[in-house]
């Protein structure tokens, strides 16, 4: 707008040092001219705001990576010639506490209803607010702007990636009627039952000592208690933004909660009934599934969760750790773009663990040691190379 002020004055200077120099009337009609356009423009875009306001529509859901229509209207009282229209639109991500903003400039005809289409790309998952408070409306030389309060505000659910997982279990959870039923092929914490004897490593509980045969052989022994076979089952996932000075991009965190939606629908089909949840400030936010509804609510609660300003990967295993974990979960899966091994380790003598890292440049893998099972996933390929995974 400055631009066009600044070459209108310009001419009307030069119109007006034409009329000095040359002393004729053709230059000083000229100058009158311009002088007083500016007064009827100025009239008639007051006029053509009359009542003039703004809309938007776009549809509640779409999955991330599609282009989505943001509509938006134009209606005013009259007819008469608008300028061009400007609004400063806001896209707010909920989930990454991110801001998109961008400026829509709009061109109105003579109509009184007009509509726009402005193309959005859904690049990260979550909720998304659209909002904007304050239409911009310019003259037809763009020499004044006139701003109107609109009250434009918005909500849609991007949906991570759909993945079709074909899901199959290591051991199939048992039913038990009465008594305990154990697996002798996994360790646990029920003391009144012992499945093994090993060499202690540093960090096992002291709990789980055999003080009688340790003092015997003159070297710590541990006992390896057993774990009832009917799962509890815990899909952990964990979302970060940075792990030190390093910061993690929003696509590890979108394929994180890509893979926890489609596990759970995978043992929603196994008919396992399971809970999903992560770690926020310290405590266990975790949703139980059983069904379909309740899978879809599970959904919602990911995407409309805030990710927590600062996060460690550790913090959510001990929050775990320090939880009354022993009674509650014995089968894990933990989902994260970062993790560290010694707490996974601690976490695998607490249940059965498999840990999901979304990793670059890495094919689908699964490594087991330290007793965990571990599964490398490619952030850039997991879309299209994942159909079946074992845990």
């Amino acid at each position: 707008m400055w631009k066009h002020r600044i070459w209108y004055l310009a001419v009307t200077v030069a119109a007006l040092l034409a009329y000095i120099v040359a002393d004729r009337r053709e230059p000083l009609v000229m100058l009158a001219l311009l002088l007083s356009i500016p007064c009827f423009v100025l009239a008639l875009q007051g006029m053509a705001m009359r009542g003039i306001g703004a809309r938007c529509y776009v549809q509640g859901t779409c999955r991330m990576g599609q282009e989505i229509a943001v509509r938006f209207e134009l209606c005013r009282r009259n007819r008469l010639p608008l300028g061009t229209v400007r609004v400063h639109v806001v896209f707010e991500n909920i989930l990454y506490g991110q801001f998109r903003e961008d400026t829509i400039w709009l061109q109105p005809g003579e109509e009184r209803e007009m509509a726009f289409v402005y193309p959005f790309e859904a690049r990260d998952c979550g909720k998304v607010k659209i909002h904007a408070s304050m239409l911009e409306c310019q003259d037809l030389l763009g020499l004044f702007a006139f701003r109107r309060t609109v009250d434009i505000c918005q909500e849609m659910l991007i949906y991570p990636p759909e993945l079709r997982l074909h899901t199959e279990l290591y051991q199939k959870p048992e039913t038990k009627s009465f008594g305990e039923m154990y697996d002798p092929y996994k360790k646990g914490q029920d003391v009144s039952e012992v499945s093994g004897l090993r060499d202690y490593v540093p960090g096992d509980s002291m709990n789980s000592i055999h003080w009688k045969l340790s003092g015997k052989l003159d070297q710590l022994i541990v006992r390896e208690f057993g774990r009832p076979s009917h799962y509890n089952t815990l899909i952990l996932y964990e979302m970060m933004k940075n792990v030190g000075d390093v910061e993690i991009p929003n696509a590890y965190n979108n394929a994180a909660l890509a893979l926890t939606v489609s596990l759970s629908m995978g043992l929603l089909e196994l008919s396992l009934e399971h809970n999903v949840g992560r770690v926020l400030d310290g405590e266990l936010q975790s949703f139980p599934v059983n069904a379909m509804n309740a899978h879809e609510q599970m959904q919602l609660s990911l995407l409309c969760m805030p990710m927590a300003r600062q996060e460690n990967g550790a913090d959510t295993v001990y929050s775990l750790l320090r939880g009354n974990l022993k009674g509650g979960y014995t089968k894990i899966i933990y989902i994260t773009p970062y993790y560290e091994e010694n707490t996974a380790r601690q976490l695998s003598r607490e249940a059965d663990l498999t840990v999901i890292q979304i990793a670059q440049g890495k094919g689908m893998e699964y490594t087991a040691s330290a007793g965990y099972t571990l599964i490398s996933v490619d952030v850039d390929t997991y879309s299209e190379t994942m159909h079946s995974i074992t845990i």
